[in-house]
């Protein structure tokens, strides 16, 4: 299923509603940090709604972060009609255009990605008790904790969670819990700094 092409000129060329498979393979397979990023989607249910009241007290930075915000944790997730509609109204907001139209389209790719991961979710079988998780390559585990982390992406903190023995010995003990705390403490820009500096330490 794929949205309808808003009026606006400026809205996106059609996407998947919700690809799951590409979903975890940007998280490298991981199904239960995957499956527990769905499940933290719900906050975003209201985005356009949001974005609207945002706009109309002339908050457009706010609205225009929120959008962004939205981006990356749809991104993460394969839901491509709204990374995409989210990043239309991203660049519609700072244009200055209006954006009537894309934040009714939005609230509809929302319900509809909504009912898509209730279905995943009942269709969602938990294995990890019975399965042993392969460790990535630690180049890939870490460029892909960079990401999450400029993202502004919670996964990053279950990442940091599920890999916690890789990414100590990888990083040290003094980086990764320089990395890990401010995670855990929501201030990801510290978190990727400290991330850069211990991968720049240790390639120098």
């Amino acid at each position: 299923m794929t949205v309808d092409q808003a009026s606006s000129d400026h809205a996106p060329q059609p996407q998947a509603v919700l690809d799951i498979e590409q979903g975890l393979a940007r998280l490298m397979g991981n199904s239960r940090i995957y499956f527990n990023a769905l499940r933290r989607f719900a906050t975003h249910m209201d985005a356009a709604e949001g974005v609207a009241a945002q706009l109309a007290s002339g908050d457009h930075a706010g609205a225009s972060r929120a959008m962004h915000t939205l981006k990356g944790a749809a991104g993460l997730l394969g839901a491509g009609e709204v990374q995409a509609l989210a990043g239309a109204l991203e660049s519609s907001i700072a244009r200055g255009d209006k954006v009537d139209t894309l934040l009714g389209t939005l609230a509809d790719a929302l319900q509809r990605v909504q009912l898509h991961i209730d279905a995943a979710m009942r269709d969602h079988v938990e294995t990890s008790a019975t399965r042993t998780q392969v460790a990535p390559d630690l180049p890939a585990l870490l460029d892909r904790l960079a990401v999450l982390l400029d993202e502004g992406n919670g996964a990053a903190i279950e990442l940091l969670e599920e890999w916690e023995a890789v990414l100590r010995e990888g990083l040290g003990g003094a980086a990764w819990q320089a990395v890990s705390s401010a995670a855990h403490a929501y201030d990801f820009e510290r978190a990727g700094v400290a991330l850069q500096q211990a991968r720049l330490r240790d390639a120098g």
